[in-house]
């Protein structure tokens, strides 16, 4: 119990830091006023008469700084300022006694795009309004495709981003190191290099892949990002995803193998890591052909057709 307080308060506590943030996309309509604070809550399009008119706005206008709107709409008289800023709240003021309907309670309004604003909440809504918004990335239908295989998923968008640690980026902070790669002794070992410009992994690559892929098949990173990445292409269905799942498990496949070598293990042959990626392969078409989708049914069929005998 004391554990659940705590918490909380927590989140209580964080709620409370983004009232700052909140408060430019939540207005309140105003009918009898007994909701809505004079001072803090925005109800005309001054905004935040708190932050327009700071801390003498109380003395200049004498109204409490705790005055709700429907207090002040009875009992404040109207007055002539010097400051033309004060004038234009005595303005509003008098524009809302004239609409004021007493007999309604006060509305919270929460901005949705622009200044419309609507009477109910949206997460999703209020988020877009708040986000900066950034180009559009296609590269996720390659990468967080439906029945994907999470961890092959994520070690493809470290690659992308090129994130892993291959030898041309740790030379950066260690320059007497050999930077050559450890699969094939011919170049030095980068991220688009392993996938698959490398004369081992393109060998792996081709064999799994090249039935599928025929005239279409390329071992440039660029060119099989588009291809797995475009969600309408000469390929069908079936023939898409079994092109997602043989990348995503041979760039997951060639990084442990890379790895392994690095730390002194055994290298494995072509052939041994070619009957491995199609294991997993199999297995992943296995475990999806139940799932009640077409181009997931026809999977393993499609993989013993086009796939060459390993």
């Amino acid at each position: 119990m004391k554990n659940s307080v705590n918490a909380g308060s927590w989140m209580l506590r964080k709620i409370l830091k983004l009232r700052d943030l909140a408060k430019h996309y939540l207005r309140m309509e105003v009918h009898n006023g007994k909701d809505t604070s004079f001072w803090y809550d925005s109800w005309s399009p001054l905004g935040c008469l708190k932050d327009l008119l700071g801390e003498r706005g109380t003395i200049g206008l004498g109204i409490t700084e705790n005055a709700c709107v429907g207090e002040v709409l009875l009992t404040h008289r109207t007055r002539r300022h010097r400051l033309d800023v004060l004038n234009e709240v005595e303005r509003e003021l008098g524009a809302l006694r004239s609409r004021s309907n007493y007999d309604d309670d006060d509305m919270a309004l929460w901005r949705r795009d622009g200044n419309r604003f609507a009477n109910t909440f949206s997460t999703k809504k209020t988020w877009l309004c708040m986000r900066q918004v950034q180009p559009s990335c296609n590269l996720n239908k390659g990468v967080w495709f439906p029945q994907s295989t999470p961890k092959f998923s994520f070690i493809l968008w470290v690659a992308i981003r090129n994130r892993l640690q291959t030898c041309d980026r740790m030379q950066q902070w260690n320059t007497s190191l050999d930077t050559t790669c450890v699969l094939c002794q011919d170049e030095q070992e980068a991220c688009h290099h392993l996938c698959f410009k490398c004369r081992y992994s393109s060998k792996v690559w081709k064999k799994l892949i090249g039935g599928i892929l025929k005239e279409s098949f390329t071992v440039e990173w660029s060119e099989i990002l588009d291809i797995v990445s475009q969600s309408r292409s000469s390929f069908s269905a079936t023939e898409l995803f079994i092109i997602r799942c043989t990348f995503q498990a041979l760039v997951h496949s060639v990084w442990r193998e890379r790895n392994a070598r690095r730390h002194g293990e055994q290298p494995r042959e072509v052939r041994v890591l070619i009957k491995c990626v199609d294991k997993l392969i199999r297995l992943k078409l296995f475990a999806v052909k139940g799932k009640g989708k077409k181009y997931l049914e026809e999977g393993l069929c499609a993989w013993f057709g086009l796939a060459p005998r390993l």
